[in-house]
Parts: C-alpha cells; structure tokens; sequence
C-alpha cells in the first residue's frame, strides 16, 4: 500500500506538539487550524513520548540496529552463492 499523505518537517510536528503541551490547546482544534488529522497529532504526541523513554528508545535502536545486520547478512549470503555459481561454471569449463 502506497503512503500518499502529506509530509510534514520536524518543526512543524515539534511546533503543533508545543501548543498542545505548552498552550494546553486540545488535539482537534490545533488540528483543525493547521490542517492535520487529529490521528496525525496523536501519532505525533505518541512519537514524543516514545522517544523521551530512554528504555522505549533504547528499543527502537536495538531493533534498527537488528534489521541492518539482517541485511547485510542476506546481502553476504546472495553474495556467496553468486560466487558459489561462478565457481562451478570456471571449474564445469576447464573440465572441457
């Protein structure tokens, strides 16, 4: 499924999360005046606080670290059996 929504810079989110926590504004009418989806301001809010969790975030990383050594490790293992390929195509021709 594609994500055709809108994109929204870490200012703007950090700016609409502000008034909400600083201003005591409600979710819906900040989202209502800039435009956003009230589920798009509470994934935000979520997003804050997953990050200000040093255990949440710790996770997070662990899990981003994990997901680079998967690839890389089917990155190595397609490499290995393209040179798996490679060798018995030399070794079936110098047999001839």
């Amino acid at each position: 499924m594609s994500r055709n929504g809108k994109r929204y810079n870490q200012q703007f989110k950090d700016d609409i999360l502000r008034l909400i926590h600083e201003e005591k504004r409600s979710i819906s009418s900040v989202a209502k005046d800039f435009g956003v989806n009230d589920q798009t301001v509470r994934n935000w809010l979520k997003e804050s606080k997953d990050r200000q969790d040093p255990i949440i975030s710790r996770i997070a990383e662990l899990e981003a670290e994990l997901k680079a050594k998967d690839k890389k490790i089917a990155d190595q293992e397609l490499t290995i059996d393209i040179l798996k390929k490679a060798t018995a195509i030399v070794c079936h021709d110098r047999m001839q």
